[in-house]
């Protein structure tokens, strides 16, 4: 079947939840665009309005339904401070994971992110026992940058300041504490570099 009338079609289908969409998108500060579409309502937390970007053609999959391993939970989308931002290029697909900006993270186009993967650019709570008595906020913040044609594979986990280069794959279940090549392919607790995406006939 031709591309462009398969498009068509599956638009025609899915017209039914522009209007849900586009509320739930204005409810929680979220750009609307009519290419986006979410599989599942995700959860949703701007600290202020805008400060979650959506491309065009961005993709969230928090219904089992959609996906071909499942999914244990929504997508969830949060930034946790008034400045950051969480932003996402064109083509986006991402699958019942979390993604939590406390300073930045930027996600470039045509990146798709597995089922059940976390991304943030924090802590959460400071590592020294001491300074969490006194406060959870007192914990480090490291921008995240994964740049064009990304794949991340299922159960991953993206910690702070990591930049992971274009084309590169992170293969299921692996942590990412540093930063990643481009068009490396990589796997492992710690991440270990195994191959190029390049030269793979798959």
């Amino acid at each position: 079947m031709n591309q462009k009338i398969k498009s068509l079609i599956l638009t025609a289908l899915y017209l039914p939840r522009f209007p849900i969409d586009f509320i739930f998108c204005y409810i929680h500060g979220l750009n609307w665009h009519h290419t986006i579409r979410f599989y599942g309502l995700p959860k949703v937390r701007c600290k202020k309005r805008g400060s979650i970007i959506l491309g065009k053609y961005f993709h969230a999959v928090s219904n089992w339904d959609h996906n071909s391993i499942g999914v244990f939970q929504p997508v969830i989308l949060k930034t946790i401070t008034p400045w950051a931002v969480l932003s996402f290029g064109n083509h986006v697909g991402i699958s019942g994971c979390t993604i939590s900006a406390s300073s930045s993270i930027s996600i470039g186009n045509r990146v798709l992110v597995g089922s059940g993967c976390l991304i943030t650019d924090s802590d959460s709570h400071p590592i020294n026992p001491e300074l969490r008595k006194r406060s959870f906020s007192a914990c480090k913040v490291k921008p995240i940058v994964i740049q064009d044609d990304v794949f991340i594979g299922a159960r991953c986990i993206i910690l702070k300041g990591v930049t992971i280069g274009q084309g590169a794959m992170v293969g299921a279940g692996s942590v990412v504490s540093k930063d990643v090549p481009p068009y490396a392919i990589v796997a492992g607790n710690p991440i270990k570099v195994i191959g190029d995406t390049r030269e793979s006939n798959e």
